[in-house]
């Protein structure tokens, strides 16, 4: 299996395709994406080696039915998973989600850019948040 950096779980194609061109764009190659939170979490549980682990999980706020949330809930019962920060995208500007989604332990809620500029702004921003998970 090969290792990536960031785990993006996203279920709108769009959204995903300009996402990881922003993220690619910024320096970050070693993506995986999936559509659900089944499908991610059997890509997590298919990792063998703690060091495999993505360093950085991105989602979306809802997710076929699912909600981050959710996933976060579900990340923390495991051990190998529950300090990987999640950060949550949404068009969601809502200050109770966002409260909830730090209550939770989301290591950031941002809100989804409008223009491809403050994507790749965002993906910056990632990066560097990558980067100091790794530290």
């Amino acid at each position: 299996m090969k290792k990536c950096d960031i785990l993006i779980i996203e279920d709108d194609t769009d959204d995903l395709e300009i996402l990881s061109e922003a993220l690619q764009e910024s320096g970050i190659d070693c993506l995986h994406y999936e559509d659900s939170l089944s499908k991610a979490f059997a890509y997590l549980k298919d990792i063998t080696y703690r060091d495999e682990l993505p360093k950085l999980i991105i989602t979306d706020f809802y997710l076929r039915g699912k909600t981050g949330i959710e996933l976060i809930a579900e990340l923390r019962k495991v051990e190998a998973y529950k300090d990987i920060p999640v950060i949550v995208l949404s068009s969601q500007r809502h200050q109770k989600d966002i409260d909830k989604y730090r209550e939770m332990g989301a290591a950031e809620y941002l809100v989804k850019p409008s223009t491809y500029q403050e994507y790749l702004q965002m993906a910056n921003y990632l990066k560097t948040k990558m980067e100091t998970a790794i530290k």
